[in-house]
């Protein structure tokens, strides 16, 4: 996984948020974790739970470990609304700006002041992005396996999903959820390199009202405009 310019193509490609979104991740189950999540019906509770939500905002945490041991570390907030909008903007050293309008993906640097735009449905299709944007279904789009590193005893219920059609930059993926709402609270991405991604989200207000015009994207002129769509 890159790191100098951490975010979001990263987070898009596996979600992040090669995904907010969510790294770590994840041989047996410890305290903390249900003996077999699989079979537990963690994923359908999962799947239930994040459906339900119309709307949510707060912060989150981001940390990138690398196998050769370097370690990145970034910040910020992030807001959600139905139908697949999202909003996550990264707080300096690290600032950067993702936000898409449920059709279209807007990756701002306002260090380089350019912005690169893409349709979503390039980006997400059987990805965890698009189970964050209320657009995929977990069970359909990976698979759950028994832990092949275990996950954080942090209080959280884990999963482990592996990809059903393979994705480049994400070899498996853990979901930790509230142990009582099936609420996500983490997510731990690795690719096959071994490089780790874990996404933590922080004091999440659910079922506000934003506004949908935070979820677009206004190109100011003289900005650098990078176009990946056919547009």
């Amino acid at each position: 996984m890159p790191h100098s310019r951490l975010v979001p193509a990263l987070l898009l490609s596996t979600l992040l948020l090669n995904i907010l979104l969510p790294g770590a991740l994840l041989a047996g189950p410890e305290a903390g974790a249900a003996p077999d999540p699989c079979a537990g019906g963690l994923v359908e509770r999962i799947q239930s739970a994040y459906q339900a939500l119309q709307s949510f905002e707060g912060g989150f945490t981001q940390v990138d470990r690398q196998t050769d041991g370097r370690r990145v570390e970034a910040k910020g907030s992030v807001s959600y609304l139905k139908p697949g909008r999202m909003r996550w903007e990264y707080a300096p050293p690290h600032e950067q700006l993702l936000v898409t309008d449920g059709e279209t993906v807007w990756l701002y640097d306002p260090i380089l002041d350019n912005v690169t735009v893409q349709a979503l449905g390039e980006l997400t299709q059987g990805t965890p992005l698009a189970f964050l944007l209320g657009a995929g279904n977990l069970q359909q789009d990976f698979a759950c396996r028994a832990f092949s590193r275990p996950p954080p005893t942090d209080g959280l219920d884990y999963v482990e999903l592996v990809p059903r059609t393979p994705i480049p930059t994400l070899d498996y993926l853990q979901l930790g959820a509230q142990r009582k709402s099936g609420r996500i609270a983490a997510l731990r991405m690795v690719d096959a390199q071994g490089n780790l991604r874990e996404v933590r989200f922080q004091h999440l207000r659910t079922d506000v009202r934003l506004k949908p015009a935070a979820f677009t994207f206004e190109i100011t002129p003289g900005m650098e405009v990078i176009r990946k769509d056919a547009r």
